[in-house]
């Protein structure tokens, strides 16, 4: 039988490798998904999301030492703020980086139909992978902070609080970006000939 969340928590607390190993093998489609949407085209040029996932991972494992494991929220917050740092990272890199472009497809349908499935009603769950491109466009079309918070609250499933913290708003001020960026991205959306139930 696996070993439940609480207990990798538990055992991840007092430094046990293996269970921060499993914890972050257990999120990886949604990170990924994450990693994805939130990769500037400039950058997805460049290198593959599944990269920046393993560079996030890698990140991770060696600052094990320094988080203090508080249970599941605390530990997603922290996982998707590296996340975010990392393709921020990323982005400043190949800004300054006269490099040629050699577009990486690897994994790309497969995560597209993650996040679409994410982000859509689950009447839509078998979706194309040209919609769920249609999907990842109307998400980077929003700003910055719209998509931030769709994919905090929607991809990664951190609740109000946690958003909260990882963006530096109240918990008010989250949930009422959130609802304006859900508007907005069904806007997007209905432009590009999807419609939502």
């Amino acid at each position: 039988m696996a070993d439940s969340d609480a207990e990798l928590y538990e055992r991840a607390a007092i430094g046990d490798e293996s269970s921060l190993d499993t914890l972050l093998a257990r999120y990886l489609p949604q990170l990924h998904a994450y990693v994805h949407a939130r990769l500037s085209n400039d950058v997805r040029a460049r290198e593959s999301s599944m990269d920046v996932v393993q560079s996030v991972c890698r990140g991770l494992l060696e600052e094990r030492g320094r988080f203090d494991f508080r249970g599941e929220e605390s530990f997603r917050a922290w996982l998707f703020t590296a996340a975010l740092n990392k393709i921020r990272d990323k982005y400043r890199f190949h800004q300054g980086a006269g490099r040629d472009v050699r577009r990486e497809e690897r994994g790309e349908v497969d995560f597209e139909r993650t996040l679409a499935k994410n982000l859509l009603s689950p009447s839509q769950d078998a979706i194309a992978a040209e919609t769920a491109r249609t999907v990842r466009e109307a998400l980077a079309a929003l700003s910055p902070d719209h998509c931030e918070v769709i994919t905090l609250a929607r991809v990664v499933g951190l609740p109000h609080r946690v958003i909260a913290e990882v963006m530096g708003r109240s918990e008010e001020a989250t949930r009422q970006l959130l609802g304006r960026a859900l508007l907005q991205f069904v806007e997007e959306l209905r432009s590009r000939g999807i419609h939502t139930a």
